[in-house]
């Protein structure tokens, strides 16, 4: 009722409304040329005031397309990262299997899974154990020289003893005429030989290579370079100072002497 009252009550809108309405279907069904002249300006014109509109919504497209592509950026990126790492890890482990087959040891690789380079311990520890017949008081290598020893031995896991432990020695032989002596680290990769006479003759850049008379290392495993020398007349003996061979900061695998 209350719709055909306010019907009634504008009726001469309601007329209008549905005159105008349906001359604009007689209109635009006609077929004439003037009639496809005028929708083709109201095509015009809703083009120009719809144009706003298709902006803003291409504008946001392309946002949209810019984060995708930016997401796909980021995980190339990664991907290419990988892919750096396994060629790498593949030229790497492809170099441990010419070191082991071209060594004449008996060596045992293993992983490195532990740091530890605190003020008093240098070690590291390794993903092999008693399962893998290791036990202490084996030499451990990388593929420069020697790395240190085992010393505390598990089922599956070994604590190994760094060459640049303070409490770490070894027995070297230096110069031309293989001098014997002793290898004792001082600071980070440092490390000084004792026991060298005055008499010897050793110059910079000389391998110091193990000694073979202990029952732990054989012999002529690179220990480290000589870097410098000094004769103080109040001692008795030379004061040479090396630097180790290994590189203790960049160590992915190393080698058990079985």
């Amino acid at each position: 009722m209350k719709i055909l009252r306010l019907i009634y009550l504008y009726k001469d809108g309601f007329a209008l409304v549905i005159a105008s309405f349906l001359s604009l279907i007689i209109f635009f069904t006609n077929d004439s040329v003037k009639v496809r002249a005028v929708q083709a300006d109201i095509a015009d014109v809703t083009s120009i005031l719809t144009s706003p509109q298709k902006w803003y919504n291409d504008v946001i497209d392309v946002k949209e397309e810019n984060k995708f592509l930016a997401q796909r950026i980021v995980l190339l990126q990664l991907l290419n990262t990988e892919l750096i790492h396994c060629k790498n890890e593949n030229d790497s482990l492809k170099k441990m299997l010419k070191f082991t087959q071209d060594s004449p040891l008996s060596l045992k690789p293993a992983n490195i899974v532990n740091h530890n380079f605190s003020s008093l311990v240098q070690s590291i520890t390794i993903d092999i154990g008693e399962d893998e017949n290791i036990f202490p008081n084996l030499g451990v290598l990388d593929m420069n020289g020697l790395l240190g020893k085992t010393i505390a031995v598990g089922d599956r896991a070994t604590q190994i003893q760094l060459i640049t432990d303070k409490n770490f020695r070894v027995s070297i032989r230096a110069g031309e005429e293989r001098i014997l002596g002793i290898y004792k680290p001082t600071h980070g990769k440092y490390g000084v030989l004792s026991g060298i006479p005055k008499s010897a003759n050793i110059s910079l850049n000389d391998l110091v290579v193990t000694s073979g008379i202990s029952d732990i290392y054989p012999q002529n495993i690179p220990v480290a370079k000589v870097i410098s020398t000094t004769n103080y007349p109040n001692r008795a003996f030379l004061e040479v100072v090396v630097e180790v061979v290994v590189d203790i900061q960049n160590m992915n695998y190393v080698f058990i002497i079985q």
